[in-house]
C-alpha cells in the first residue's frame, strides 16, 4: 500500500512539472515620461497564444519562456474600418495579390492589414519617420469616429493592459516645455513592458552682433555672438532663430510666436523687424551677412510691439504651413535693432535680452507649450578722470575732450568738451572697444597742458556661452578696467610753472654772475700787467 502511494506522489509530482505555464495575458506597462502625464490606450490588434509542439514544448528550468508560443494576431472590430482604410489609401503594391488592389476598403484582408504595419519602419530617433506618420492618421480618424479608448487615463506607472498591438496618446493638458506624443507597443510575450516616448520639440536661439568701430568697416559681415559689446547710441543687431519639430507635418497647423523681452538699456527700433525663411538650421546659422535665405516671409509673420504679456515684443505666424515650401527642415531667422541708450547698465551686469519660443504641443488640438529662454547680453564700459596737482589735490579748471578713431584714422569727438568751474572728475560713460585719445582741451591758470594721452579699450567677454559674462578689460596706459562696474579711472596730474627758458629769475642771475667774474678777471689782468711793465723799467 505504502509503495502505490509512493508512485501516486510520483506521478503527481511529474505531472505538476510538466503542466505547461502559458504566456501572460496582460502585461504591466511602465512609461518613461514626466510625472502627471496622462495616456489612452487603443488595442488595434488582439493577441492569442497556443504552445509550440515537438521539441518547443520543452520547458527551460521548469517553465516555457516566449519562444515557446505561436502568436496570432486579430484585428479588433472596434477599428477593422479605419485600419482597411489606412491600408487603401497607402499601400504598396507589396501588398496585392495576382488580383491586384480590392476595389474597395472593405475588400482589404486580416492579412493585408498585419503585412502592412509589420512593413513600417521605426523611429530610429526620427520621430517623423513611417510608422510615426501611420500612427498619426489612424489616430486622428480615431479621433474622429469617436471610438472609446480601450485603456484610459493611464499614468504610465505599473498599468496592466492586456496583450496586443497598441497605441498610446499623450492626452495630457500640456502648458510647458512639452509636446504630446503617440507609441506603437507590441507587447508580444512580454510580461512587463518599459517604454520612452519620443518627443520632437521645436529650438529658438538669440544672438547678438559685435563691432570695433576703428577697425570694422561694417557690421554686416561679423559672426553672431552671444554677447557683443557696444558705445550708447549704436544700433545693436539681435537675431531670433526658430526649428521645427520633426514631427510638425502631422499637424494641421502649427504655431510659432517668439516672445522677446529687452533689458531698460535698449530702445526697441520698431520699423527694423524682418523674418526670413531658410531650408535648413545649418544655411540660417552660416549666413551671417542675412542675404542667402530661401525667401522673405515678414509678410506671413505679426509684429506686436506692446504685448500683454510683458514681453517687448512678440513675432507671430499661426500657421508656417499656410507659406509655402515650408518643411520639417526649414528654420525661421528674425533680424531687428535696438539702440542702446542712457539707461544702459555699466560693466559686467550688462544688458541681458532673451527669448522663448511658444509653439503648437498637441497635434489634434489648440494647445501651445514654450521653450527655454536663451540669453545673450550687450556690455558697455566708462572711463573716469580725476584731474590732481602734483601734491594729488583735486585741481579745478580744466576741461576735456575724448575722442575716437574711425576706420580712416581720424580722431572724431565724443560729444562735446567735459568742462565746469568746480569740476574736478569726469566721466565719459558707454563706451565700446577701441582707440582712443584723451585732450586737454582746457587748462587751468597756471600749470602746463598735459600731453594728449592716446589709449585701447580692449574686453574679453564669452561669445558662446548661455550666461555670458565678462572676464577682463583694460585700457593700457589709461590702466587696468574693473570688470564689476566697468569702470577705467586715471589721475592726470598738471605740473605748475614754465617749461620755456625765462629771461629773468635765474637766468638773469647767472648773467649778472657771469658779468661779474669777467670784471674781475679783466681787473686781475690790468694789475699784473701793471707790475710787469715796473719790473721792466
Amino acid at each position: 500500500m505504502k509503495k502505490l502511494v509512493s508512485i501516486f506522489l510520483a506521478i503527481v509530482m511529474i505531472l505538476a512539472i510538466s503542466v505547461p505555464v502559458f504566456a501572460a495575458e496582460d502585461t504591466t506597462l511602465t512609461i518613461n515620461g514626466e510625472a502627471g502625464r496622462k495616456y489612452d490606450g487603443y488595442q488595434l490588434l488582439d493577441l492569442t497564444t497556443s504552445l509550440k509542439t515537438g521539441d518547443h514544448h520543452t520547458a527551460h528550468d521548469g517553465a516555457h519562456t516566449s519562444d515557446c508560443y505561436n502568436y496570432a494576431y486579430t484585428v479588433n472590430e472596434k477599428y477593422r474600418a479605419i485600419l482597411q482604410k489606412e491600408v487603401f489609401d497607402n499601400g504598396g503594391n507589396y501588398l496585392w495579390t495576382e488580383g491586384g488592389k480590392p476595389a474597395t476598403e472593405a475588400g482589404i484582408t486580416d492579412d493585408q492589414i498585419l503585412k502592412y504595419l509589420s512593413n513600417q519602419t521605426s523611429d530610429n530617433g526620427d520621430v517623423y519617420q513611417t510608422m510615426r506618420q501611420v500612427a498619426d492618421r489612424l489616430y486622428r480618424a480615431i479621433k474622429d469616429a469617436s471610438i472609446a479608448a480601450d485603456a484610459t487615463n493611464l499614468t504610465g506607472t505599473n498599468d496592466t493592459i492586456a496583450q496586443g498591438y497598441w497605441m498610446f496618446a499623450d492626452v495630457t493638458n500640456l502648458t510647458g516645455n512639452e509636446a504630446n506624443s503617440l507609441v506603437m507597443v507590441d507587447t508580444k510575450g512580454q510580461d512587463a513592458l518599459t517604454i520612452t516616448p519620443k518627443t520632437a520639440l521645436p529650438t529658438v536661439e538669440k544672438k547678438v552682433k559685435d563691432i570695433d568701430d576703428s577697425e570694422d568697416d561694417s557690421i554686416t559681415d561679423n559672426a553672431w555672438h552671444d554677447s557683443a559689446d557696444h558705445d550708447i547710441g549704436d544700433a545693436v543687431p539681435f537675431k531670433l532663430t526658430a526649428t521645427l519639430p520633426s514631427n510638425s507635418p502631422n499637424y494641421e497647423t502649427y504655431k510659432i510666436v517668439f516672445h522677446d523681452t529687452l533689458s531698460a538699456g535698449l530702445t526697441l527700433n520698431n520699423d527694423s523687424f524682418k523674418v526670413y525663411m531658410y531650408d535648413t538650421l545649418y544655411k540660417a546659422n552660416v549666413d551671417t551677412d542675412v542675404n542667402d535665405y530661401t525667401k522673405d516671409v515678414t509678410a506671413n509673420f505679426t509684429v506686436n510691439t506692446n504685448p500683454t504679456d510683458g514681453c517687448t515684443f512678440d513675432v507671430t505666424c499661426e500657421n508656417v504651413f499656410a507659406i509655402d515650401g515650408v518643411t520639417k527642415d526649414t528654420a525661421f531667422v528674425v533680424c531687428y535693432d535696438a539702440t542702446l541708450n542712457e539707461n544702459a547698465v555699466i560693466g559686467s551686469a550688462g544688458n541681458p535680452n532673451q527669448v522663448y519660443l511658444e509653439f503648437s504641443n498637441n497635434p489634434y488640438g489648440d494647445g501651445t507649450g514654450k521653450t527655454g529662454t536663451d540669453k545673450v547680453t550687450v556690455f558697455t564700459y566708462q572711463l573716469i578722470v580725476n584731474k590732481v596737482d602734483s601734491h594729488n589735490h583735486a585741481l579745478k579748471g580744466a576741461g576735456f575732450t575724448l575722442y575716437k578713431k574711425n576706420l580712416a584714422g581720424n580722431y572724431v569727438a565724443i560729444g562735446t568738451e567735459l568742462k565746469g568751474a568746480d569740476m574736478t572728475t569726469f566721466t565719459w560713460t558707454g563706451l565700446d572697444d577701441g582707440d582712443y585719445k584723451l585732450e586737454e582741451s582746457t587748462v587751468p591758470e597756471g600749470y602746463n597742458k598735459m600731453a594728449d594721452v592716446v589709449f585701447s579699450i580692449s574686453a574679453v567677454h564669452s561669445e558662446t556661452d548661455g550666461n555670458p559674462t565678462l572676464t577682463s578689460l583694460d585700457a593700457g596706459q589709461m590702466g587696468t578696467g574693473v570688470v564689476d562696474t566697468g569702470s577705467i579711472t586715471k589721475d592726470i596730474v598738471n605740473n605748475t610753472g614754465t617749461i620755456l627758458p625765462e629771461t629773468g629769475a635765474m637766468g638773469t642771475m647767472w648773467l649778472i654772475l657771469g658779468g661779474s667774474i669777467f670784471v674781475i678777471l679783466a681787473a686781475v689782468f690790468m694789475i699784473t700787467r701793471k707790475k710787469m711793465s715796473v719790473y721792466e723799467d
